[in-house]
């Protein structure tokens, strides 16, 4: 009632801990914050969820040494920084429930909204390995002993940039985040449409073909040069990423076969 009132803001990391709560183990508490997070909350707020999304992967896997990450936890907080601990979530164990939150979220984004989420996965996570320096651009240089020449990390920044990565693939790989797909309700309309005999609307149509091409097009001319580049880096390195990695290109050659092909 606070946040629909203005009255408490959402302010560093409070959308992420409200979010953790849709996996707590609990189910009253997960009902709770599932409900009022899709309910009244996404009404007031319709960006909400799209705008957490890519910094939610980094807070959840603790990537403190990432940028995103202190933008995350000092924004709307006059720059004061405040750490989040999230153990549950954290590491292999945490990634069911990582990945409850991840499905809750893009169950309730528009297509407009997965697409700006593709785009800045993308960008920010499989393009930030390719940088020359930062935790996942060294994570990506690890060969499947763990060795590599330059890297200081400590095992918890491995671990971490890892874990956004093989993330990050996974939720792109994903069918919640396919532009065209419908939720449970939008369903349930249809269903209801064709029982009475009506049509769907050409409008609606028409906009998902044009989402469907826009989504084409930014998979041919932003996401395939990135991955390509990216197997390279892995490969280069002998890294187990590269089996992450793979099941996203096996994804995007069976979704965009033809597409794909001219492309390349």
């Amino acid at each position: 009632s606070l946040l629909l009132q203005d009255y408490v803001k959402w302010r560093g990391l409070f959308i992420h801990r409200f979010l953790a709560a849709v996996a707590d183990p609990d189910d009253e508490v997960s009902c709770l914050a599932t409900t009022a997070l899709r309910g009244p909350l996404l009404e007031k707020q319709p960006n909400l969820l799209c705008s957490s999304f890519v910094g939610s992967v980094f807070v959840f896997n603790a990537c403190k040494a990432h940028p995103l990450y202190a933008a995350e936890s000092s924004s709307g907080g006059n720059g004061l920084t405040v750490d989040f601990e999230c153990a549950p979530l954290v590491g292999s164990e945490g990634y069911h429930q990582r990945r409850e939150i991840y499905k809750m979220m893009l169950s309730n984004m528009t297509d407009v909204q997965k697409l700006e989420v593709t785009a800045r996965l993308v960008k920010e996570i499989l393009g930030g390995a390719l940088e020359v320096s930062g935790d996942l651009s060294a994570v990506c240089k690890l060969s499947s002993s763990g060795e590599s020449k330059r890297t200081k990390l400590s095992s918890n920044r491995i671990d971490a940039a890892t874990n956004v990565l093989t993330d990050a693939l996974a939720i792109l790989t994903s069918p919640e985040i396919k532009v065209g797909r419908k939720g449970g309700d939008d369903a349930e309309d249809d269903l209801l449409a064709s029982a009475n005999g009506s049509k769907p609307d050409q409008r609606i149509v028409h906009k998902q073909r044009l989402l469907s091409k826009m989504s084409r097009k930014h998979l041919v001319e932003n996401v395939i040069p990135i991955v390509c580049n990216l197997k390279t880096v892995l490969e280069g390195s002998h890294s187990p990423l590269i089996k992450n990695l793979m099941q996203y290109l096996g994804f995007i050659f069976r979704s965009y076969k033809t597409e794909v092909q001219e492309h390349l």
